[in-house]
């Protein structure tokens, strides 16, 4: 809910202060948007019981909205890179009006606060989906900052500022997509669990009491 507000006060803002960047800036909340969505929608598919059409139960649907999903950013992301790119003639833009500034600045301090929130509960519950979900805002936060940086230097005579700091969000954008599929991707291919948690596993099993030792470990995320 606080995303959906956040967004639609923030694309407001960026038509009527004519701020590409902060217009760019929406889009990027409206992402978290849909990344919190789907991991309500894998928490829940995931937690059904295996019935006889997936005896191995429903976790795998997660990954592909998971797909889905970062395939969608991926799109929206190269596509404000390629309209920042075309803006045109830079002598000629239009300078951001203040309500722009305003925005990036209550962006910035909601996002961080979304931040903080979902981190000391994904702690909490011990969740990695939550978590992700976290660094989803932060990664939100750092384009905000980005976004009051490009409209400050557009105000302050540097038109071009607005456009170099839309293609910034881009980079953001497409890097939150690419950490998206690729995670999902390692769970569709059963990829193995990292070295770390590997050996917590071997630790696990040898400190239970008859245990002699361990023939093969086989893991997937």
């Amino acid at each position: 809910i606080g995303n959906l507000v956040l967004s639609a006060f923030k694309f407001v803002a960026g038509v009527v202060a004519n701020s590409g960047a902060m217009i760019s800036d929406a889009v990027h909340s409206a992402s978290d948007v849909f990344s919190s969505i789907v991991v309500i929608i894998g928490i829940h598919v995931s937690s059904k019981e295996s019935d006889k059409e997936h005896p191995y139960g429903h976790e795998r649907l997660e990954c592909v909205a998971a797909i889905i999903l970062a395939t969608i950013l991926c799109i929206t992301g190269l596509s404000i890179g390629i309209s920042a790119v075309r803006t045109g003639d830079y002598k000629h833009l239009a300078v951001p009006g203040i309500l722009a500034l305003v925005a990036a600045l209550v962006s910035i301090l909601c996002k961080e606060a979304m931040f903080w929130y979902t981190k000391v509960n994904a702690q909490r519950i011990d969740s990695a989906a939550l978590m992700a979900d976290a660094w989803h805002h932060r990664s939100d936060a750092l384009s905000s900052i980005g976004a009051l940086i490009g409209i400050a230097g557009a105000r302050l005579g540097f038109p071009i500022a607005d456009s170099v700091a839309s293609l910034v969000i881009c980079f953001f954008i497409v890097k939150a997509a690419y950490d998206i599929f690729h995670d999902a991707v390692n769970k569709m291919v059963d990829h193995a669990c990292d070295a770390s948690d590997e050996e917590m596993i071997r630790d696990c099993i040898k400190a239970e009491d008859g245990v002699l030792r361990v023939d093969e470990l086989r893991t997937r995320e």
